[in-house]
C-alpha cells in the first residue's frame, strides 16, 4: 500500500503533467496517484470533499487525513526521498503563505491556460471560486 494516494484533476493538462512528473520520480511506488474523477474516490476517501478536491490538489496519508494545495505538497516532498528539503521550506511561514498564494492562483487558472490543448473540451474553464486558503 502507498503511502500517501494524491488525487489529482485528471481533466486538467497541467494536474496530468504534474502526475506524470511524480510518477518519474517514484520509482518505489510511494504515492499512489488517482485521477479525482475515478469513480472508486468517493468509497475509498469519502472524506475528501469533491468541491474542495476540484479546487486543490489532495493527499491522503494511511491514517486517512486528507492535506490540500500547498500542503499536500509539502506531503508528496514527505514520501519521496530527495524532496524532503521541499517539504520543510513549504512549512516555513513566509514561505508557505506566498506558496498557498501562488498555488492557489494557479490551481484558479489552470483551465484557462490549457484550453488549446484539449481538442476533446475537456479544459474549458470552470468558474469555481478561489479557494479558501
Amino acid at each position: 500500500m502507498a503511502e500517501l494516494t494524491v488525487l489529482y484533476d485528471g481533466n486538467c493538462a497541467l494536474c496530468r503533467a504534474s502526475a506524470e512528473r511524480l510518477r518519474r520520480h517514484d520509482p518505489q511506488h510511494r504515492i499512489e496517484l488517482l485521477d479525482l474523477h475515478d469513480p472508486s474516490v468517493p468509497q475509498r476517501f469519502p472524506q475528501v470533499d469533491p468541491e474542495m478536491a476540484m479546487r486543490l490538489m489532495q493527499a491522503v496519508d494511511r491514517e486517512g487525513r486528507v492535506s490540500s494545495g500547498v500542503d499536500a505538497w509539502s506531503a508528496v516532498g514527505r514520501a519521496l526521498p530527495g524532496w524532503r528539503a521541499v517539504a520543510w521550506l513549504l512549512k516555513l511561514p513566509g514561505i508557505h503563505a506566498l506558496a498557498t498564494w501562488v498555488y492557489a492562483w494557479v490551481a484558479r487558472n489552470r483551465y484557462r491556460w490549457n484550453r488549446e490543448a484539449c481538442g476533446d473540451g475537456s479544459c474549458t474553464l470552470h468558474g469555481h471560486p478561489p479557494a479558501n486558503i
